[in-house]
């Protein structure tokens, strides 16, 4: 048994609990209960003191690429399998060290994910939780050469089966198609839809007869539609949505849009050395519509998921880089940020009856915080005190 003792809870955040202080017990994976302070306790049990400090659950990052622990896609392309998986390791160590208990993985090369994701599952090593895709499946498309590891390319509704087959045969946990064009493929369009209706239908099919879904990456107007309509379940950017796009999204059940803001801000950097100019040109010139389009999605109450699409590099140089983003890039309010990446998340991936909350009987992912980050999401950005996964403490 383990008692954090005097931690401050966020409401928004936990359930069948009003006041604001609490002890929190966690036996084995799960949360036992949640007591009022300087709750007795006999027995023998371990003590965490959080004196005062804030306990949320454990975070959600629902766009990563483990594979991409630096920034350069040439020089991940001439890398070994090797270094990828011990680069993809740290990557994920580092998000655990961010207060990160579960990563959704959307594209990395050597199937590297499921490797770790095995080795965390039989307690080899220590690590996240962790949901993968493996390839990203794409359509023929102008710069897929830029992330030629990255890709697994397929054209027509048999070759996308194919592909999508392939990869949740790897032991991978989900489908991400593109079905627009990207910002980081040289000579790319990201305003173009390249997923034809009946491509995204082909791979929605394939996922859900394997109990699963298709995450879409899309930044244009017309391919964020095609997505919503032909069922992928989540919207990834979004960047050029509209209010037709919004409202196909607004009381959907089914569909859900996660913005990546920290990616979007990295762009913007001009001191960055990683940011070539002709991408710094496009950033500037899309990042105002972007801004306003998510802004808009956010004020009208969409259920909006968190990601943030950025290397290792940037996530240790910039803790709390999404936090950060949804704060200063875009305009979110500090405590329906911190939903974002916890109850929201949880609920888009199918993991909300056991996640995203702190309840009694939930999965014991618990992150203890210096601050009050429902107030001040600049808390986010501080070192974490101590970071929980099913009752083990990571940090």
């Amino acid at each position: 048994m383990l008692i954090i003792r005097n931690c401050r809870l966020v409401k928004e955040l936990t359930e069948g609990y009003s006041e604001e202080y609490a002890d929190i017990l966690v036996q084995g994976r799960r949360i036992e209960a949640i007591k009022p302070v300087g709750y007795h306790l006999k027995g023998e049990y371990e003590e965490i003191h959080a004196d005062g400090m804030t306990l949320i659950p454990g975070l959600f990052e629902m766009h990563a690429h483990l594979y991409g622990f630096i920034y350069n896609p040439y020089e991940l392309q001439c890398m070994t399998e090797g270094k990828i998986i011990f680069g993809a390791l740290d990557f994920a160590n580092e998000y655990v060290n961010q207060g990160f208990t579960t990563i959704r993985d959307c594209g990395s090369s050597y199937n590297c994910v499921v490797s770790i994701k095995n080795a965390i599952n039989a307690g080899i090593i220590k690590g996240p939780r962790l949901v993968s895709c493996g390839l990203i499946i794409t359509p023929t498309e102008i710069g897929n050469d830029t992330f030629s590891d990255l890709y697994s390319e397929a054209d027509g509704p048999e070759e996308i089966r194919k592909a999508c087959r392939a990869e949740l045969q790897k032991g991978n946990d989900f489908i991400k198609l593109m079905v627009s064009g990207a910002f980081m493929n040289e000579g790319a369009d990201p305003g173009v839809q390249i997923a034809e209706p009946e491509e995204i239908e082909a791979a929605v099919r394939t996922a859900r007869r394997k109990g699963t879904y298709v995450c879409a990456h899309c930044h244009g107007t017309s391919s964020i539609k095609a997505a919503i309509l032909h069922g992928a379940r989540t919207v990834e950017h979004g960047t050029f949505l509209d209010d037709e796009c919004i409202e196909l999204l607004r009381n959907n059940e089914n569909t859900f849009l996660v913005p990546t803001g920290a990616v979007g801000l990295y762009c913007l950097d001009e001191s960055n050395a990683d940011v070539s100019p002709e991408l710094l040109a496009i950033s500037k010139k899309v990042a105002q519509t972007e801004i306003n389009n998510i802004n808009k999605a956010y004020q009208a109450g969409l259920k909006l998921g968190f990601g943030s699409d950025i290397d290792l590099e940037a996530l240790r140089a910039n803790p709390g880089y999404e936090f950060i983003a949804r704060k200063e890039y875009y305009s979110f309010n500090d405590v329906d940020i911190l939903i974002q990446a916890t109850r929201n998340s949880a609920e888009i991936m199918g993991l909300g009856d056991q996640l995203g909350t702190i309840k009694e009987g939930k999965l014991a992912d618990l992150v203890l915080v210096d601050g009050k980050p429902d107030q001040d999401i600049y808390d986010m950005a501080k070192p974490v005190v101590h970071v929980l996964k099913e009752g083990e403490v990571l940090k």
